[in-house]
C-alpha cells in the first residue's frame, strides 16, 4: 500500500503495471490517497523501492477470488457506439444484459485486464470505431488481456482477428471468453515473433503500458500492412509527446489521437 499525492494515482498506477500486479486499487483515508498493489507471494517486487512513495503498508494476504465482490456489484459498461460489456458471472437461467443497437460480450471480470470499464480501453477502441478501422480489416490485439479488442473488431466486421499476451494466463482466458461468446478469434501466448514472417495486419490495437511494448516495436512495424493502422493507448497525457517520439523513431507516424480524463490513445501509420 502505497501513500501518494491527491491526483497522482493514475500516473502512479502507470509505473506499478510494469511491476505486474495482479491488481491494482485506490483508497481514499483522511488526508491521504493510497495506492493499493497486489502481487503473488515471493514474487520480487523491488521496482516498488525506485519509486518516490511511502509503502505504509505491506502484508499477506489469505488466496482469494479478489474480484468476486466487484463482480457481484458491477452494471454493463457501455464501449463506444456498439458495444455493452457484462463484466459479471453469467447465472444460469439469467439472460445476458441487452440494450438496443449495441452487441453485448460477456468478460466476466477474472484476471485479465480489460472489461472496458479503464480509459484506456474505451480509448482504443472509440478510435477505431470513428475512423471505420475494423470493417474488413486483418486485426490483431496486441497484449490481449480479456481481448476486448478482438471482439470488438470481429463485431464490427473484421475478416480475420487475432490477439495475443505475453502472460499465458491471459490469453488461455481470452479464449475462454471467445467461446463464451461465440466469435471465432485466435488467441496464443508468446511474442509478436511467434506469427508467422509474411503475416501482415490492417489493424494493430496496442493497449499496452509503453515501457513494456518498446522491444516489440521494430516488430509491431513489420507486422502492419503498408495501408494499416496501429492504435497506441495505455499512454497518459504527460507521456504522449515522449510516446509519439519514440513511435516516430520507429516508423510509426501519428495521424490522430483521442483523449479522455489523464490518457490518450494515437492512431498511427506506418512511413
Amino acid at each position: 500500500m502505497l501513500r501518494v499525492p491527491a491526483g497522482e494515482e493514475e500516473a502512479v498506477a502507470a509505473r506499478l503495471w510494469p511491476l505486474e500486479p495482479l491488481g491494482l486499487e485506490w483508497r481514499s483515508a483522511p488526508g491521504e490517497e493510497l495506492v493499493v498493489a497486489y502481487f503473488r507471494e515471493g514474487e520480487p517486487r523491488d521496482g516498488l523501492a525506485a519509486l518516490p512513495y511511502p509503502v505504509v503498508a505491506d502484508r499477506l494476504l489469505p488466496d482469494a477470488d479478489w474480484l468476486a465482490a466487484w463482480r457481484a456489484g458491477a452494471q454493463p459498461i457501455p464501449v463506444g457506439a456498439r458495444l455493452l460489456v457484462d463484466p459479471r458471472e453469467p447465472e444460469p437461467g439469467t439472460p445476458p444484459a441487452a440494450e438496443p443497437g449495441r452487441t453485448t460480450l460477456l468478460l466476466p471480470a477474472r484476471t485479465a485486464f480489460g472489461v472496458g470499464s479503464h480509459e484506456s480501453t474505451r480509448l482504443a477502441w472509440e478510435l477505431a470505431e470513428n475512423l471505420g478501422l475494423a470493417a474488413g480489416a486483418r486485426a490483431l490485439d496486441v497484449g490481449c488481456g480479456t481481448g476486448i479488442l478482438a471482439f470488438g473488431a470481429g463485431i464490427a466486421g473484421a475478416r480475420w482477428t487475432a490477439g495475443y499476451d505475453l502472460d499465458p494466463a491471459a490469453a488461455l482466458l481470452a479464449g475462454q471468453y471467445a467461446r463464451l461468446n461465440g466469435l471465432p478469434v485466435r488467441f496464443f501466448a508468446g511474442p509478436a515473433a511467434a506469427l508467422a514472417a509474411p503475416a501482415r495486419f490492417d489493424l494493430l490495437f496496442v493497449n499496452v503500458i509503453p515501457a513494456e511494448i518498446g522491444p516489440e516495436l521494430p516488430a509491431l512495424r513489420a507486422l502492419l500492412a503498408p495501408a494499416g493502422t496501429a492504435l497506441f493507448s495505455g499512454l497518459l497525457l504527460t507521456e504522449a509527446a515522449a510516446a509519439a517520439a519514440r513511435l516516430a523513431a520507429a516508423g510509426f507516424v501519428e495521424r490522430a489521437r483521442r483523449a479522455e480524463g489523464e490518457w490518450v490513445a494515437l492512431a498511427c501509420s506506418g512511413r
